[in-house]
């Protein structure tokens, strides 16, 4: 059972469920081909019909969180309420639930192999909402005995995206590079991911005693500053920037304790580019076994989400 299905992480996963059926959650599901096997049904969190729920043994993916906060009223009905709400509606076939998650439930960096267990201390509204989610999830399955997982990534590369590469590209346009060519960071194709969650949902069905855990999500080795402009400028044909833009660390901190929303929001970005933010992901490979996606090259996923750039 899917939430979240018309985003990037929802959508790789169904390009990857193979004969898998789906009941899928989606608000506005017209205008789109969903393919054989996928069960649209239409609503919210915050009206959930019966019918999504399938009659036999399922593993919920969810992934209906509000990720912008464009109407100003903040993340805490969707991603936290509307947790809750899907939560209580939950069958007794149900075995268990992976959420997306997010890098920034461990706050501030610079982050260099992070693990599950650092702790959490969410700096914006937005990561706040996501560490509430993350316990509102934990507790309900470890009271309900349920398998629980909770899936932290960082850049998300490839089919569907809006942000992580356009931004790179709109700076090389501009000749500007943000952060030291050593800054890394953590990525991972959404293709790639949405098999990862795949072998997460199948394991949860596989194995009987339930378990509650978070795990950090992207490839083995980071992507540095200078091979992520590097590849790009190679790939598109553009000169290597000119102008290279360091923060002190201070800085977006200072910027964060002003009562300004642009100020909150220039301080959070200069974090993400000129900070590492690279997370230990030993313990998934651990799970996914030894033929793991996570020993890909990150150089090799850029050179692919390039492809789907161009087109």
């Amino acid at each position: 059972m899917l939430t979240g299905a018309t985003g990037m992480v929802g959508q790789a996963f169904l390009l990857q469920r193979g004969e898998h059926p789906v009941h899928a959650l989606v608000r506005s599901p017209d205008g789109r081909d969903w393919g054989d096997g996928v069960h649209v049904v239409r609503g919210d969190l915050h009206g959930i019909p019966d019918a999504l729920f399938p009659p036999y043994p399922y593993v919920v993916l969810h992934l209906a969180t509000k990720q912008r906060d464009t109407d100003g009223t903040g993340y805490e009905r969707t991603n936290v309420d509307g947790t809750r709400r899907l939560l209580s509606r939950l069958t007794g076939d149900c075995r268990g639930v992976l959420f997306g998650s997010s890098m920034s439930v461990y706050g501030a960096g610079p982050h260099r192999g992070v693990k599950e267990d650092h702790p959490l201390r969410p700096v914006t509204a937005l990561a706040r909402s996501r560490v509430e989610a993350e316990a509102v999830i934990t507790e309900h399955a470890v009271r309900t005995g349920l398998h629980a997982a909770l899936i932290r990534t960082r850049f998300l590369l490839g089919r569907g995206d809006r942000f992580v590469l356009p931004a790179m590209v709109k700076l090389l346009r501009r000749g500007v590079q943000m952060g030291s060519d050593t800054v890394g960071c953590s990525v991972i194709d959404v293709d790639d991911l949405g098999r990862i969650l795949w072998r997460l949902a199948r394991r949860m069905v596989e194995t009987p005693r339930p378990e509650q855990q978070a795990f950090n999500a992207a490839y083995t080795r980071p992507l540095l500053r200078g091979e992520f402009l590097g590849t790009v400028a190679r790939g598109l044909g553009l000169p290597d920037a000119t102008v290279k833009v360091r923060a002190p660390a201070w800085l977006p901190r200072a910027l964060r304790e002003v009562p300004s929303r642009r100020a909150r929001a220039l301080s959070e970005r200069l974090e993400l580019l000129t900070q590492s933010q690279c997370l230990d992901v030993s313990r998934l490979a651990a799970v996914l076994g030894p033929e793991d996606l996570l020993a890909r090259s990150p150089v090799d996923a850029l050179r692919s989400a390039l492809n789907d750039f161009r087109s």
